[in-house]
Formats: C-alpha cells, structure tokens, sequence
C-alpha cells in the first residue's frame, strides 16, 4: 500500500514537473515571438526597401514560431532567423552604399560643372584679352579702311565668342539640371520609403513623430487619435501571423480611406494606429466615432488559401493638443484614454 501511494506521488510529481516543462517552453516560444515582432517594429522599418525583400521570409519565421510546429522545424528555426537577418543587412549595407553613390555622384557633377565653368571662363577671359589687345594696336593705324576691316573681324570675333559661351553654358546647365532631377527623384524615394510603415503603406512612427514636433513647434491646434485593435493577439494566436498581418494591412487600408487629405494616419507599433487631426476636440470626437463604426467589420482574410470572415473592432482614445504639451506626454494621454474605452467595452461585452 505504501508502495502504490509512493508511486502514485513520484508520478504526481513527475506530471508537475512535465507541466512546469510545458509552461516554460510556452513562455520561451511567447519570448521567441515578441522578440520577432521587436525585430519587425523597430529593425526594419529602418530601410524599408530591405524589409520588404525579407517579407516572405519573416512570414515563414513567424509561421515556425507556434506551439503547434513540430519540433525538427522549431529546431530550425534559429538558423532560418539568422539567414533572413543575414540578408536583410546584406541588403541594407546595399541601399546604403547606393545612397553614398548618389552623394558622390552629386557631389562629382557639381564639381565637374565648377570646373567646367572655370575652365570656359578662363578660355573666354583669354579671349576678351586677345580682343582687347588688337584693339589697343588699332590705335597705330592710320588707314581708315584698314581700321574698319580690323574692327569687323574683332566685333564677329566677340559674337562668336559670346554665343559659344552662351550655347555651352546653356548646354552644361541642361545636363546638370538633367542631373539633379534624377538625384532628387531618388532622394524624394528615399525619404518616402524612409517614413512609411513596409507592412501597411501608412507613415510610420519616425515621420509621425516628425509630423508631431512640426505642428508642436508651430503652435497650432490639432488633436490626436489613437485606434487599438480588440483582442488582436486571438487572431495571431488562432490564425497566424500571416492572418495578423492581411487584418492589419486591411485595416490600415479602410482608415486610411477614412482621413481627410491634410490629416496624418500612421502605425504607432503593432496593432495600434495613431491620427493627427487638424480640427477642434468636438469635431475629432465626432469623426473618431464615425470612423469606428466603418472600421468595425468583418473582414476578408486568406487562411491557408482558405478565405475567413473575422469581425475586427478597435477601442480608440481622443485627446487635444494642450499648449507647452510634448509629444510624449500627448501620445500617454490618447493611450489612456483608449483603455479607458477598451476597458468599458471589456466590462459591458456580453459572456
């Protein structure tokens, strides 16, 4: 007897113990999955071109990191992680040494066009003297004609001077011009793809921030809104990242619609979207609550080539601007008035 009631606590224990087990591994895979999502929030959106390239990849990082993968693919995982991010700074380190070309190009074409200037303006300044100097031994000639034959000669001399002078400036000005369209064609693609969110096409936290210290350092009135996505970890927990993300983009794309052209709409991080609204805290909470009703709906998802209908709702907080505020203290001020919303809806949401 007392040997069954001993086995039966060694194997108690030995449960508790495969439980323990279970429970860390579960904690490690949560740690493993939010420092994927911290790689993606806060590394990529730093060349955003690069990112992009890596996307496929990440997904499939995203889809082996589930307590339901089976061991030999969790066991690869580490290394699959470490190729993506391999190529992700490979083709980082491209971009950027793209982006110094066009800073050596630039500053090469302009030092060609002072050179090239300097040069016909030497050429021409030699020129002027010849002139000048045969029209300084004129002064010795006695014959009339002579001088009048002589003075033709030096007058086309100069009109020819003066229109090859014009013709290759004009000419080395359109070739610069030429250039620089081109330098600031690509620079004005740089700069957008350095402000935009590579999942949902939004701007990101960098240029909403931006956007913010703008409207801060001009004084003017404005007002913030932040939207939450309800429970949006289910859908990630339930469905996979890859639903996560064609929910965001999704979602991204009907608020987007939703804003008026002067208005700023961006990704904060995750699943939260901050607006700026150039309008009075009455008139923002009107449109905030406009907005929610179009953005609660049920949306079109592909799951494992399967297409899903979700319903996706999101709390969203509304707070004006107060003179003297930074932007820190204004962003804490939305986020808590949004999980105040949230956790209103949370307490009234039916069981």
């Amino acid at each position: 007897m007392i040997s069954l009631k001993d086995s039966l606590s060694e194997l108690d224990r030995k449960v508790r113990e495969v439980e323990q087990g279970r429970e860390f591994a579960r904690k490690c895979l949560k740690l493993w999955q939010s420092s994927l999502r911290a790689v993606e929030e806060q590394v990529f959106p730093l060349f955003p071109e690069a990112a992009r390239k890596s996307e496929e990849d990440w997904q499939q990082v995203h889809c082996c990191v589930q307590e339901s993968a089976p061991q030999d693919v969790l066991d690869a995982t580490p290394r699959l992680v470490e190729r993506v991010l391999h190529d992700y700074a490979q083709e980082s380190r491209r971009v950027q040494r793209e982006d110094l070309e066009s800073v050596k190009a630039i500053l090469e074409v302009m030092a060609e066009a002072v050179g090239s200037t300097r040069m016909r303006t030497r050429t021409y300044s030699q020129s002027m003297e010849g002139v000048c100097e045969t029209l300084g031994q004129l002064g010795s000639t006695e014959s009339l004609e002579e001088m009048r034959r002589r003075l033709a000669q030096e007058a086309l001399r100069v009109r020819e001077g003066v229109a090859r002078m014009v013709q290759e400036s004009e000419a080395s000005l359109m070739s610069m011009e030429k250039d620089l369209r081109t330098f600031r064609a690509r620079l004005a693609a740089a700069e957008e793809a350095a402000c935009t969110d590579p999942l949902t096409g939004l701007r990101n936290r960098r240029e909403l921030e931006r956007q913010l210290e703008a409207r801060i350092q001009a004084q003017v009135p404005f007002c913030a809104l932040l939207f939450d996505l309800d429970d949006f970890k289910s859908i990630n927990d339930r469905f996979g990242h890859a639903c996560g993300d064609q929910a965001l983009r999704q979602f991204a794309e009907v608020l987007n619609q939703q804003v008026r052209p002067g208005d700023v709409v961006a990704r904060w991080g995750g699943d939260e979207f901050f607006v700026i609204f150039d309008c009075t805290m009455k008139d923002a909470l009107r449109r905030s609550q406009e907005i929610s009703m179009v953005l609660t709906r049920r949306y079109k998802l592909d799951w494992n080539g399967k297409p899903i209908m979700l319903p996706i709702s999101a709390s969203s907080g509304v707070v004006e601007y107060g003179p003297g505020e930074t932007a820190a203290t204004l962003f804490r001020r939305a986020d808590e008035a949004m999980y105040l919303v949230k956790s209103k809806r949370l307490v009234t949401r039916p069981d």
